[in-house]
């Protein structure tokens, strides 16, 4: 009976021992037995080494080795052994959650420790435990970052909110008010025009705000697309700098734009957003910089590799008024503004910098800024595009133009001119003196050869620029060129300019791309001979409007009534499918069509008129003129069967060049 009862006790032993070790096991639970007396450890977990990365005959030797690991996440120490001491038998002493680092590994574990004074007797005894709780404080310390990050989130679009209310309102209350300005003095020609101008810029104020919401909108539901097409870098600049140099010459700011000598000039990219990039970079750097300051814009260019592709690294510096270290690091994180007296009454949604951070990343490039408070900020944005090889040999011969005299005496100018025209197979002169570029005019004129066109810049030795091209004027040449000035501001000159006899002008820096078309327009403007038959592009063409905004299609009748067309509207777009079936052959020129329409929508109205059994139904130009200005959108509706795209508020001079483009096209065909 004793036999079965030891044999009995025994198994009881090893159940209790397996089942310790299985819990200590799956709770990763490091527990000791250890004397009061020399700390020295009886018991000890086998999974206390690996937990902890600590040798097992350390901890074995001298519990303390294991004590000293112990850091309450407050950062204070664990029980003191003083406190361990004086514990009463039968007391324990807890701490919630202790911080320990892995010897081995460096990881940084969590654990609920607790100590208790062993009431057995035959000796002084201590029992430690440590639950590993790791997951646990993670789990709670994610959800207290996902808290925090909620409500910073929360914060700042309340705050967004607030700022867009005000940015709002500014350029709605001075739209309304100046209506009512113009109503009490509408028999004062000049304070109506000077309203309507002011009407002007707070609609575009307030379009830029609202473009502002919606990019952002679609960066964020992940619906925004990069196009690769073709573009001239040179016309791109020329659009950004006529948006820029307007803001900068209004803050009387001093803003000049460099490139060192441009090789290649026509690349594959997505034109809309890096056009979008820099207007807001540099409307930043207008916005932020005191009257009286500088802004500088930069570009340079570098080949990368043995292929085709380029490196484009612009450069936006300015001394305005700089950003705080702090601002720096969530300066293009949506919704921040940096708040502080010099910003005062400056209007923004704080979505600029976050929108253009996407669209460079997304066309992967890259965005950093260099800043100090009271000194300015530096904006550096590279791009990697595809080159295109430009084949311009022929467009020098169809317009009879082989020689070209450059006179400035910037030599860095001079160069740019060298590099963007030497595989043009032009003869490209050069001359820093005004004296020696009239020899050189007459003598190319004695041999019967003379130059074509003339570029001078605004640095000349010995002789003006207006004195040249006053000389060469009166000069009774056989061979008379045409007198280009390379300038920062044509505006402020352009009267002197025309009287000297210089022809045009051509925006500092010197681009392929803008020679090109100032050529295409000097002939085309010397061939028509009369510049009002260009701007009676539209007269007497009929119009086809389908719009359902009544609104809408007084403005669009009435802008294009001016230009001498004929405006019919439809309604809708089912009425505008029916009018168009029962006119005669003909009778439209081209459909002007909204999208958004009851009935029938632009896309639907466009895929009907298509499937007509009439004459013209398939040629007839189709042009979608809309608020949905997307890229996705233009893509619609041309895969509808539309011809073109104009987005609203109507630019009438983009839709005069949208017509005379299909008219050309209409008619080459």
């Amino acid at each position: 009976m004793s036999e079965s009862r030891d044999i009995f006790m025994d198994q009881q032993s090893k159940c209790k021992e397996w089942f310790f070790d299985f819990l200590v096991k799956q709770q990763r639970t490091v527990a000791a037995i250890f004397s009061g007396k020399d700390y020295r450890v009886i018991f000890l977990t086998e999974n206390a080494e690996k937990i902890l990365g600590v040798p097992r005959e350390s901890i074995c030797d001298d519990i303390r080795v294991l004590l000293r690991m112990g850091i309450k996440i407050n950062k204070t120490d664990a029980p003191a052994l003083e406190k361990i001491a004086k514990l009463p038998v039968g007391q324990t002493i807890e701490a919630e959650i202790l911080e320990a680092i892995n010897q081995e590994t460096g990881e940084i574990m969590y654990f609920r420790g607790s100590i208790n004074h062993s009431p057995q007797s035959g000796g002084d005894w201590y029992l430690l435990i440590w639950i590993d709780i790791t997951d646990e404080v993670k789990r709670n310390q994610q959800m207290e970052d996902m808290i925090a990050v909620a409500k910073a989130a929360n914060d700042a679009k309340t705050s967004f909110l607030a700022n867009m209310s005000h940015d709002f309102r500014t350029p709605m209350n001075a739209i309304t008010n100046f209506n009512l300005l113009i109503a009490k003095n509408s028999d004062n020609p000049q304070k109506v025009r000077d309203y309507t101008h002011k009407i002007g810029l707070s609609c575009q104020n307030l379009l830029s705000l609202l473009n502002d919401v919606l990019d952002m909108s679609k960066i964020e539901s992940g619906k925004t697309d990069i196009n690769s097409e073709e573009f001239a870098l040179g016309l791109l600049l020329e659009e950004v700098n006529s948006v820029v140099a307007f803001q900068a010459k209004s803050k009387q700011l001093d803003y000049r734009m460099y490139s060192t000598g441009m090789q290649q000039d026509t690349f594959i990219g997505d034109k809309k957003r890096i056009n979008e990039v820099l207007v807001n970079i540099l409307g930043n750097a207008v916005k932020y910089t005191p009257e009286g300051g500088k802004v500088t814009f930069s570009i340079e260019e570098e080949k990368v590799g043995n292929g085709n592709l380029w490196e484009l690294r612009f450069s936006v510096k300015d001394n305005g008024i700089g950003m705080s270290k702090e601002f720096q690091e969530k300066i293009f994180e949506a919704f921040t503004r940096e708040e502080k007296e010099e910003t005062t009454g400056i209007q923004g949604t704080g979505l600029g910098m976050a929108i253009t951070k996407s669209l460079v990343e997304m066309m992967g490039g890259t965005i950093s800024v260099e800043s100090e408070e009271g000194v300015g900020s530096n904006f550096i944005i590279t791009l990697r595009l595809p080159g295109v090889r430009q084949e311009s040999g022929d467009f020098w011969k169809n317009h009879n133009l082989n020689r070209v005299l450059v006179i400035d005496d910037d030599m860095k100018e001079c160069k740019n001119v060298e590099v963007a025209l030497h595989d043009t197979g032009l003869e490209v002169f050069f001359c820093t003196s005004g004296y020696k570029a009239i020899k050189l005019i007459e003598a190319g004129d004695d041999d019967g050869r003379g130059f074509d066109i003339i570029i001078i810049g605004m640095m000349i030795r010995s002789l003006s620029c207006f004195e040249i091209a006053e000389y060469v004027n009166k000069k009774k040449l056989k061979h008379k060129p045409k007198m280009i000035l390379l300038t920062d501001d044509w505006e402020e000159i352009a009267s002197d300019a025309r009287e000297a006899g210089i022809f045009d002008f051509i925006q500092n820096p010197f681009f392929l791309s803008t020679f090109m078309q100032l050529m295409e327009d000097i002939v085309g403007r010397t061939s028509l001979g009369n510049s009002d038959e260009r701007r009676s592009i539209l007269k007497g063409m009929r119009f086809l409007a389908a719009e359902d905004n009544d609104i809408n299609a007084d403005i669009l009748s009435e802008l294009m009534g001016m230009e001498g067309a004929l405006v019919v509207r439809a309604s809708n777009g089912q009425e505008a499918v029916e009018m168009f079936e029962k006119a005669e052959p003909g009778y439209y020129d081209m459909i002007l069509m909204d999208i958004q329409m009851p009935l029938l929508n632009g896309y639907q109205a466009t895929k009907a008129i298509r499937k007509l059994n009439k004459d013209g139904a398939t040629e007839i130009p189709i042009i979608a003129m809309t608020a949905n200005a997307y890229a996705d959108d233009v893509q619609r509706a041309l895969d509808s069967g539309m011809n073109a795209h104009v987005s609203k508020p109507i630019d009438m001079k983009l839709v005069e060049a949208t017509i005379a483009s299909l008219k050309e096209n209409n008619q080459s065909t």
